[in-house]
């Protein structure tokens, strides 16, 4: 599309995608789960040992960021390096106009341009607000229901680690 341009993100970009990030999971009803602080993200994102990358998503005109992907590489046992989606998002009134699917597939070509094998992501499998979002994924070809994403964290995580 000509009106929008993709790029990976700079330390210039930092503010405004962790602003973006808080209102994803604002939107998402997850907000509470938000503990990440602005420190944490400018410095796992561009700070000198990155965990991650992010992927601004802008109008060209006017330069307005409407949404960004967020990823890191990792490593699977069966083929190697993948690349993993931790999230994808597009402003509300930006949706339905086939951005979220131009990032997706940047991200695709992303991952092949890296050497990774595999891209791999999870979507929040509650059909009662996340209808649209497993459903744009489906036309990938990329559900499969026997597969769940599990994690420790906070309390019970420290509950494990104890032995």
């Amino acid at each position: 599309m000509k009106d929008l341009n993709i790029r990976k993100a700079t330390s210039d970009d930092c503010e405004t995608l962790y602003n973006l990030l808080k209102e994803m999971r604002e939107g998402e009803g997850r907000l509470e789960a938000f503990i990440l602080t602005f420190e944490e993200f400018k410095r796992d994102g561009f700070g000198e040992d990155k965990l991650f990358e992010s992927h601004v998503v802008e109008l060209k005109d006017g330069k307005e960021v409407i949404g960004f992907a967020m990823c890191f590489f990792g490593f699977n046992g069966d083929c190697g390096k993948i690349l993993y989606l931790e999230d994808i998002y597009i402003k509300p009134a930006y949706r339905s106009k086939g951005y979220g699917t131009l990032v997706f597939k940047y991200i695709a070509k992303v991952t092949l341009d890296s050497g990774a094998r595999r891209m791999e992501w999870c979507v929040m499998n509650d059909p009662s607000w996340n209808a649209k979002t497993i459903e744009f994924y489906k036309k990938f070809n990329s559900i499969d229901e026997n597969l769940k994403q599990l994690y420790l964290q906070g309390d019970v995580l420290k509950k494990c680690a104890e032995f």
